[in-house]
């Protein structure tokens, strides 16, 4: 057993990227806070491979400055720290790892998450970490905890980018992988405060999530994916995750894998699994529209489950077909149809901002979400992230001028604001404005309003619901205030390089 010390940190969201997202604006509590679950996996994964001291602290939850987060850090005298890294919050990151790098000198530093796996050689260039790793870091983390317990030199391994001698040594194998997904534990929640996480579309007092596969075998151009193949745990260790969650006395559960439906088969194992047991969970996933099925959709109701989400994206057949989703609109309207008529909560996913949109693209969107009729729909703008097909599209086509992504990652400032959509005949304000319009339409409608009064189950998502309708009333009526407009050729470097002050 090891005395060697560990802390996994969730990063401060304060002054990361200005979110386009409407559900990123509610007071306090917002949308509620989801656990992250990479720190979870990691933190209970070297813990059972006899590191008992590893810590998780989530930034987030108690939504602390850089400052903060190295405070508390710093309580628990680390020998090594490791953070999940999102481009959205590159900077709070950037500037936590800065001053602990300041107040804990001889502490190692490792970086993680989807920003390194783009970016991994400028990351750990532009930082004050030791180490970036790229890809599933369970193993490649076990092996660099343990080489650096034992005073040993760390070496080349799998996706690991390390600072030696000065210099920036890229792996020989540039992605980590974890292809056997039964050999890790299910995720120790009592590693956070978990009774104090909770959603607005949750009735229970709080809840928590789950994956149950990694991967992806689609090729959305609005997503990054690094493996397109799912691996994927047993439905046996599925329904004891459920089960040791339900022994917490946690009652809701968001599944966050991509396609919880990949494998019918698998699907009715565990449904199965959890009616055998006797389990009585709350659980919600995310579909795909072509894999909508009746008979999974039975007995996924009879298993608690209760709301499917559904990336529909478009009401646009054109868009549609150029999104590489690979999905129809006829399949979107079948499987809606389905959800409900199985009793599901519903809730579907809208974009606007594709390449070559018209305007009368997007009102296609929102008449089709319109007609679909699910009871939540999400609106937001196109936001092409690092690592995506699309942000390769705009670069190309001299849409987006520069990779600004990149200037970020080695020049991270506070309140980054996004220089450059996909922008052609819609630009941004009109994009903002679409966005606005449909969540007006959908939400403000008298049998809309109606059906959430009567859904309220308590005070508390009387409360966070409150949040949310507030922020979408202000979405609706400012969204000119939403975001800074940036001023002048939105594709000049000089007009962004002054507002952003790289």
């Amino acid at each position: 057993m090891s005395d060697y010390r560990v802390v996994l940190v969730q990063p401060s969201t304060k002054f990361g990227v200005q979110s386009l997202f409407t559900h990123h604006k509610s007071g306090k509590e917002g949308i509620g806070h989801k656990p992250p679950l990479a720190i979870l996996i990691l933190g209970t994964y070297l813990r059972s491979k006899n590191f008992p001291n590893v810590f998780c602290i989530d930034a987030q939850l108690d939504d602390l400055t850089p400052e903060q987060t190295v405070d508390r850090i710093a309580e628990l005298k680390p020998d090594l720290v490791g953070f999940t890294v999102w481009t959205d919050f590159w900077y709070p990151a950037w500037e936590t790892v800065r001053l602990m790098r300041e107040r804990l000198p001889k502490c190692k530093i490792i970086l993680g998450g989807p920003h390194c796996s783009v970016y991994p050689k400028e990351t750990l260039q532009n930082s004050s970490a030791d180490f970036v790793v790229r890809g599933d870091a369970e193993d490649t983390l076990l092996t660099l905890v343990d080489k650096l317990a034992q005073g040993e030199s760390v070496g080349d391994l799998p996706g690991l980018w390390r600072k030696e001698d000065g210099q920036i040594r890229a792996p020989i194998f540039d992605l980590a992988l974890a292809e056997d997904l039964t050999k890790i534990p299910i995720p120790d929640r009592t590693l956070l405060p978990y009774k104090r996480y909770t959603s607005v579309l949750s009735s229970q007092a709080y809840e928590t999530t789950m994956v149950t596969s990694r991967g992806c075998p689609h090729k959305c151009n609005f997503c990054k994916m690094d493996v397109q193949k799912v691996y994927c745990r047993t439905s046996e260790q599925v329904v004891d995750e459920f089960e040791s969650i339900i022994n917490l006395g946690i009652t809701d559960v968001q599944v966050y894998d991509d396609t919880f439906t990949w494998s019918k088969k698998r699907v009715l194992e565990i449904c199965q699994g959890i009616i055998d047991r006797k389990l009585k969970i709350n659980w919600a996933i995310r579909d795909r529209v072509k894999r909508a099925d009746s008979d999974l959709y039975k007995i996924m109701k009879e298993a608690g489950c209760y709301r499917i989400h559904f990336g529909v994206e478009t009401g646009s057949k054109r868009i549609l077909d150029a999104t590489g989703k690979a999905t129809t609109l006829e399949e979107a309207e079948y499987a809606l149809k389905l959800a409900k008529q199985a009793d599901f909560v519903t809730m579907a996913y809208y974009m606007f901002g594709f390449p070559d949109e018209t305007d009368e693209d997007a009102w296609k969107t929102i008449d089709f979400s319109l007609k679909l009729d699910a009871d939540y729909s999400v609106f937001n703008v196109v936001i092409p992230y690092p690592g995506t097909a699309l942000y390769d599209i705009g670069l190309e086509r001299k849409i987006i001028p520069f990779d600004f992504w990149l200037e970020y990652t080695k020049n991270p400032v506070p309140d980054f604001t996004i220089p450059h959509l996909i922008e052609g005949d819609l630009d941004r304000q009109a994009l903002l404005q679409l966005k606005s319009t449909a969540l007006g339409k959908h939400y403000l409608r008298p049998k809309r309003i109606f059906q959430e009064l009567k859904s309220l189950r308590s005070f508390a998502e009387f409360k966070r619901k409150g949040n949310m309708a507030i922020d979408i009333i202000s979405d609706v009526f400012r969204s000119n205030k939403q975001i800074p407009k940036v001023q002048g050729d939105s594709r000049n470097f000089n007009t962004v390089h002054n507002l952003q002050k790289f």
